[in-house]
């Protein structure tokens, strides 16, 4: 699933992952905030998750799994 995901939506989920929060992260990403929520309600959705918390779970827990 993580695979699927576009690049904006790694980067996104890799900040969070690392504590930022979402508008520092699309500040860092060159994103509006509308956008970097946009992306991340996406990659919810590819992830098939309901919140944020749980689609930055799921993305450390798959980028972390040996292919």
């Amino acid at each position: 699933m993580v695979g699927q995901l576009i690049p904006e939506q790694r980067a996104l989920l890799e900040r969070l992952a690392n504590g930022e929060t979402i508008a520092a992260a699309a500040a860092a990403e060159f994103l509006s905030l509308r956008t970097a929520n946009r992306r991340i309600a996406q990659a919810r959705e590819l992830l098939g998750v309901r919140t944020t918390r749980e689609a930055v779970l799921a993305y450390v827990r798959q980028r972390s799994q040996p292919n």
